[in-house]
């Protein structure tokens, strides 16, 4: 619901129905009217507002006024400080800025004083005229304004739109650098401190399992990145020095590093999806697979725009979850991470092939970390995606194909492992399939020495699996021991090579 379109049209309505209704009112009253001494029809010019008057009606003006002041008040002093502590402080500031909240709050306490000052000039010698107009209008106005406020008020304890004003107050803090609104330092920290205000509103959501802002809250950050990019250009380079009195707890190296790359802004924005990260892992599961998913979706495209400083930051940002969660020692998380990372050497291995080897090399790291932490489900499962890798890298033609076939053929464990068995025999079965007979070597060489019983094991595993879904739900959503029917003929016959 957009709050402030609502109170829009709330505004609209009320103020019709009161200008055409109390007009129509005031005017077949008084066309009605007569003079009591002469009756005779009344004229406007004969109507004059007398002490008594103006005393018995202002002071109900002004209780008016105090009584709107107290629930405007009340409202605000309640609703934004407990949403301010759910989210981010930064809340309180936004409204505080709001020229809307301003003017409104503004009018009523000084319509509420002007129907004192119309009562203080209330003399029996001396009445003005139109003070008392002015104070009518004015508690007609607040009263008629009271409850679109109100929904307008509501707009800021929407989470979803507390984002987009964090968004934009970062946004405007990075225009303002590029002006040279603020010295270098003051703008530094105060786009340091939006990017704070923006990752505090991420975790505090996701320490909640508040889906849909977790969401928003993630969607935010990556278009703060995509921004950032547009903006880099025309910022000073002095903004791109830091030190950590801006980053603190940072190491001299690690600053030199960012004021080098020019990435300080990118590397803070991903040092608060790694906090969320962390909490997700424990309270969100289903944000662990956002998080992976935008922050994959971030680094290709700055891989295909060649901004390669920034798709480091990113990649280490996705080594950082792959550790996370392999700490985590849950194989449901890891999962996520592994079907992501595989997806991103996928998409690069068409647009950016030459970075393929080093993510590569990385995935057989976390291969390793992971069965040194007890998940040899997961040690197998990267061996099922690097292998599937290489049928792609095979099928293109990429320079990269024979660094993924050895990065396949290097996991060990395969004379104990069905797991292990079963990923080489599909990539055998592609090579057989496609007449690649050196390749197909390599595969059936390391496969020879594994025991009987082991083979036996994974061939019954894959000649088994006819169902191409998984019957649990994944974000991969395939059974990764599933082949189709050629392709089953063709692991059959490497099985029978091999017993």
């Amino acid at each position: 619901m957009d709050h402030k379109r609502f109170a829009l049209r709330v505004l609209i309505v009320l103020f019709g129905v009161a200008l055409f209704g109390f007009v129509a009112e005031a005017a077949w009253e008084f066309l009605h009217a007569v003079d009591p001494v002469t009756g005779l029809p009344l004229k406007l010019t004969q109507l004059q507002v007398s002490p008594m008057m103006v005393r018995a009606v202002t002071s109900p003006f002004a209780r008016a006024y105090n009584n709107i002041l107290a629930l405007l008040l009340t409202f605000i002093s309640l609703a934004i400080p407990l949403t301010a502590n759910l989210y981010t402080p930064k809340l309180i500031e936004i409204f505080i800025r709001d020229r809307i909240n301003v003017l409104v709050l503004g009018c009523c306490a000084l319509l509420a004083a002007h129907s004192i000052l119309a009562t203080m000039l209330s003399y029996d010698n001396w009445t003005p005229q139109l003070p008392f107009y002015i104070s009518g209008l004015g508690a007609l106005l607040g009263w008629l304004l009271l409850l679109p406020y109100y929904f307008y008020v509501l707009s800021f304890i929407d989470p979803l739109t507390i984002i987009k004003r964090v968004h934009l107050s970062l946004m405007e803090e990075l225009q303002d650098a590029v002006v040279g609104k603020h010295p270098v330092k003051q703008a530094q920290a105060r786009v340091h401190q939006r990017i704070i205000n923006l990752g505090s509103l991420l975790q505090r959501s996701m320490d909640r399992a508040d889906r849909d802002v977790v969401f928003d809250a993630i969607r935010a950050h990556t278009m703060d990145l995509a921004r950032v990019r547009q903006l880099k250009p025309d910022l000073p380079p002095a903004f791109f020095e830091v030190t950590s009195e801006l980053l603190i707890g940072m190491s001299s190296d690690a600053t030199g590093l960012l004021s080098r790359e020019r990435t300080w802004v990118e590397y803070r924005i991903a040092s608060q999806l790694a906090l969320a990260f962390k909490i997700a892992l424990a309270k969100m599961p289903d944000g662990v697979s956002a998080l992976v998913h935008a922050i994959k979706n971030a680094a290709f495209e700055e891989a295909h725009l060649r901004n390669d400083a920034v798709y480091v930051v990113l990649v280490r940002l996705f080594n950082t979850f792959m550790r996370e969660a392999i700490k985590k020692k849950e194989n449901a998380p890891v999962y996520y991470v592994v079907y992501n990372y595989k997806t991103l050497i996928r998409r690069l291995l068409v647009e950016r092939p030459e970075l393929v080897p080093e993510l590569v090399r990385y995935l057989r790291y976390y291969a390793e970390f992971a069965r040194t932490q007890g998940l040899a489900f997961i040690y197998e499962l990267i061996s099922y995606e690097l292998a599937e890798v290489t049928e792609l890298a095979y099928e293109r033609g990429a320079e990269t194909a024979m660094v993924l076939l050895d990065a396949v053929l290097e996991f060990e464990g395969a004379d104990h492992s069905p797991g292990l068995v079963k990923s080489r025999a599909i990539l055998a079965g592609f090579f057989r399939e496609r007449g690649l007979s050196d390749e197909l070597a390599s595969v059936l060489s390391t496969l020879r020495e594994v025991p009987r019983p082991t083979l036996e094991a994974a061939r019954v595993g894959i000649l088994t699996t006819t169902e191409p879904v998984f019957w649990e739900m994944t974000d991969r959503g395939t059974n990764i021991d599933y082949v189709p029917d050629a392709r089953r003929d063709q692991v059959e016959k490497v099985f029978n090579s091999l017993m």
